[in-house]
């Protein structure tokens, strides 16, 4: 009886093509649906003003034919997968290798564009004028000195920094005084992103489910979002400060793990007030799993307390460039109110825009894992369920418009995929590989035939 059920769980956690063809399926339906739905009712022009996106729901994209040369580097790219991904799960392996695996596929990815577009353009854009954190970096006396005068000057920064807490032209600045090179810079900005990310991963893998498969890091290396975002601007180290800043917070066995977390919020808070999506999290993990909310008060204060001594200590006032940057965010007011056609439309498409950069091969896994999740570690699943409502509590708020959700949205990946994960460690070896092929498959497409600008 026992061999009957187990055969069972092998069969109904089997990933076959049909399944993944599938699920292929209704994704682009889905998207393609939103797409004729919205164009009948709203013009091209009330979306997307600016020119930015060529298919709604993505935000910033252009289509692209890939040239002979393009192909032959995609075909080299596959191979460096298969054999990397067959190597390093055949035993397990150091985070040495699983970093530099990821690091690998970041840059060759990007590479599908060349080094002018694929390296240099994340971090410059168009040289040495636009509207990149860089832009500004490289023309502020230091980091004191800008500081000082980040309040007095936040409404003369471009359109990144201005909205921006100080911390991400700091973090240009480094880099460029470091590097000097954008391409250089581009790649840095992985690699910082990935040597924080992963680790934390890892911890959080090992906290609620137990253990950690060099197959599920390098899951998290392929994710179509991290192939095409990963070297953009700040968003991928925010979004690891992010995940530093929960798992040491859920990490209670650590003494200390709680003065760790209040670290990362506050240099996330440094970063980006977006950082604010991750109050509900601490918040209500606490509550929901302790039915109290000492350890989130001590984190949340003593990080209020670090943001506040900026001011009398350097001259930089958060609270104050916070509210700068929401009146210019939101000049006409509320979005909704402001223009509900926009406000709708932005946030259907932020919710594709996510799905699609996550792949339909893991949005199948994540709705066949949740049952299981829930089963085998209720931690998890809160975090599972906590994360997303937090994002829609973001998204209703009117904030992230157009050219953002997808970039931006690398926080959440984490959170969609530990049902995945627990959907994954029921597939027989050859399904997991299965999978990670088609989630590569999708990314590498998507690289082939889109420009994403940031």
């Amino acid at each position: 009886m026992t061999s009957e059920l187990l055969s069972g769980a092998k069969r109904q956690g089997a990933a076959g093509a049909r399944q993944l063809i599938l699920s292929t399926l209704l994704l682009v339906a889905g998207v393609g649906l939103l797409h004729f739905v919205c164009f009948r009712l709203v013009s091209k022009a009330d979306i997307d003003p600016w020119g930015l996106s060529d298919f709604y729901p993505l935000s910033v994209f252009k289509f692209r034919t890939p040239n002979a040369l393009q192909l032959l580097w995609a075909v080299a790219f596959e191979g460096t997968f298969v054999a990397l991904f067959c190597k390093l799960t055949r035993k397990p392996v150091t985070l040495f290798w699983v970093f530099g695996a990821a690091l690998l596929f970041a840059v060759q990815s990007n590479l599908l564009h060349g080094w002018r577009y694929g390296i240099d353009y994340p971090t410059a854009t168009s040289g040495d004028s636009g509207i990149e954190y860089y832009h500004d970096a490289i023309v502020i006396q230091g980091p004191l000195w800008f500081l000082r005068r980040f309040n007095a000057v936040q409404f003369e920064l471009l359109e990144h920094a201005r909205t921006h807490p100080p911390g991400p032209v700091l973090f240009y600045y480094v880099l460029h005084r470091a590097l000097r090179n954008p391409g250089l810079i581009s790649i840095a900005v992985t690699a910082v992103s990935l040597g924080l990310a992963l680790p934390y991963w890892r911890r959080l893998l090992r906290l609620t489910l137990g253990e950690a498969p060099t197959s599920v890091l390098l899951l998290y290396a392929i994710l179509p979002a991290n192939l095409i975002y990963g070297l953009a601007t700040v968003d991928a180290p925010i979004a690891a400060l992010f995940l530093a800043t929960v798992v040491s917070f859920v990490d209670e066995d650590r003494r200390g793990s709680w003065l760790i977390a209040a670290v990362w919020l506050s240099a996330s808070l440094f970063f980006t007030f977006g950082a604010l999506f991750l109050l509900p999290v601490l918040l209500g993990f606490e509550l929901l799993q302790h039915r109290r909310v000492t350890r989130a008060a001590l984190v949340v204060g003593l990080s209020a307390l670090v943001l506040a001594s900026l001011k009398p200590l350097f001259g930089y006032g958060w609270l104050s460039s916070f509210l700068r940057a929401s009146a210019m965010e939101n000049a006409k007011g509320f979005l909704l109110f402001a223009d509900p056609k926009r406000y709708l439309w932005y946030r259907l498409g932020a919710v594709a825009e996510i799905l699609c950069f996550f792949s339909p091969f893991l949005a199948w896994l994540l709705l066949r894992g949740v049952p299981v999740l829930k089963r085998e570690s209720p931690r998890a699943w809160t975090l599972a369920w906590l994360a997303p409502l937090s994002l829609a509590l973001v998204l209703l708020s009117g904030a992230m418009k157009v050219g953002e959700a997808a970039r931006i949205c690398l926080f959440i990946l984490p959170y969609l995929l530990l049902p995945v994960v627990a959907a994954w460690r029921e597939l027989r070896v050859a399904d997991q590989f299965r999978v990670a092929q088609a989630v590569f498959a999708w990314g590498l497409l998507m690289q082939l035939f889109g420009f994403y600008q940031w």
